[in-house]
């Protein structure tokens, strides 16, 4: 036996099996989760002498075998297989996400709905919503959830909404355990293995969302199908040349190019020592990142001039065109926690750290705990149930 064989014989059809977590192409946990159904002997049309006959068929097992995201549940692929008689032969059958969706909605549907009368029904998706519960179910539900009803009702909430919100809340929990909790940052960053730095970068990118909607009340977001951190060079996007963290674009008519430099939460935002008598000078750490940030755009404003087109990975146009005109810039690093000591907050030395950031053109410097806020900000904007009471 194949040991994929061997494990459909041995496996339990009171059991559910899922698979360790493995990372896909973009970084986000897949899982592999199947279940054995031992099927009852029924009945099947078949041809015979080229007359159709009716045959009893023989009890079986069959498998299902979904691939799924661990953050959201959504589904990558459901497959029906078996192992025939007939020199063990693999049968299977496979739908897709959009396919798989559409099969749960019409089972699921088909359990609820409220048949008006005895006649044929032939109805669409948007007029069957109307007919998924009988008259007294809907005035039930209504009376145990005016809250949640006039929630939805004033925010025109859908099914997407809430599964975004509820994984935006988790991941802004996580956020917040990542800048409180010591002992946790330097586990994951242990486990990821590319350092303080490098973990942001995997956080933002699994969370486009937060610097999208933070670092400016204009939309900014990745390059499709990318990772943030890109590198700038010829007159497109690809191959050797300076590296910048995160390189967005903006979601307009026209997009436009942002620049963004990561450090992490830890950096210092101005030196330990004072430089004068009640003068801090920023940071090493800080200095560099605004040079390197500041060295970044020039070199992708010498080379791509006023446009830049997108590539593929293949080298193929896609046909947009980011425009390079005056790009904004950032650099998110430290926490103003820094600032505040046994006895409150050093006023000349946080003094000395906004008179900086604000004198400076380009880039805009953003701490970690700034970030954070905004984002605990867009969660609470998109809950019904946050009045925005502390």
């Amino acid at each position: 036996m194949s040991s994929e064989e061997e494990i459909f014989h041995n496996c339990k059809s009171d059991k559910t099996y899922a698979s360790p977590a493995f990372k896909d192409f973009t970084g986000r946990k897949l899982r592999i989760a199947n279940k054995v159904i031992d099927a009852q002997p029924g009945y099947e049309f078949a041809k015979v002498k080229e007359e159709l006959v009716l045959r009893q068929t023989e009890a079986g097992r069959f498998q299902i075998k979904a691939s799924f995201l661990e953050d959201d549940r959504s589904y990558r692929t459901v497959t029906i297989q078996k192992f025939t008689s007939k020199g063990n032969a693999k049968e299977y059958f496979s739908f897709g996400p959009h396919e798989m969706t559409a099969l749960l909605k019409f089972m699921a549907d088909i359990k609820r709905i409220h048949f008006p009368d005895d006649g044929r029904l032939n109805i669409s998706d948007h007029d069957l919503e109307d007919l998924l519960l009988k008259p007294d179910q809907l005035r039930r539900i209504a009376a145990d959830n005016q809250q949640l009803l006039a929630a939805i009702a004033r925010n025109e909430i859908t099914t997407e909404d809430v599964v975004a919100l509820s994984y935006r809340r988790k991941q802004l929990g996580i956020f917040e355990r990542l800048l409180s909790d010591a002992a946790y940052f330097d586990e994951c960053v242990d486990k990821h293995g590319k350092g303080p730095e490098g973990l942001w970068q995997r956080f933002l990118e699994k969370n486009p969302w937060i610097l999208g909607y933070s670092l400016s009340l204009i939309n900014f977001g990745p390059l499709d199908d990318r990772k943030l951190e890109q590198t700038v060079r010829g007159h497109d996007l690809g191959g050797p040349g300076k590296r910048v963290d995160a390189l967005l674009r903006s979601r307009a008519i026209l997009n436009t190019a942002a620049f963004v430099e990561l450090k992490h939460h830890r950096t210092e935002l101005v030196s330990p020592d004072q430089y004068r008598s009640g003068i801090w000078a920023p940071s090493k750490e800080l200095s560099g990142a605004v040079a390197q940030v500041q060295g970044t755009v020039a070199a992708a404003l010498e080379r791509w001039g006023a446009s830049v087109r997108i590539t593929d990975t293949d080298g193929e146009s896609t046909g947009e065109m980011i425009y390079t005109t005056e790009p904004r810039s950032f650099v998110i690093c430290g926490r103003l926690e820094e600032f505040e000591g046994e006895h409150g907050v050093n006023e000349r030395k946080f003094g000395c750290f906004e008179r900086f950031r604000r004198n400076l053109l380009r880039p805009e410097i953003i701490t970690f705990d700034e970030l954070y806020e905004r984002a605990r900000l867009i969660v609470s904007a998109n809950d019904p149930n946050d009045s925005g009471q502390p």
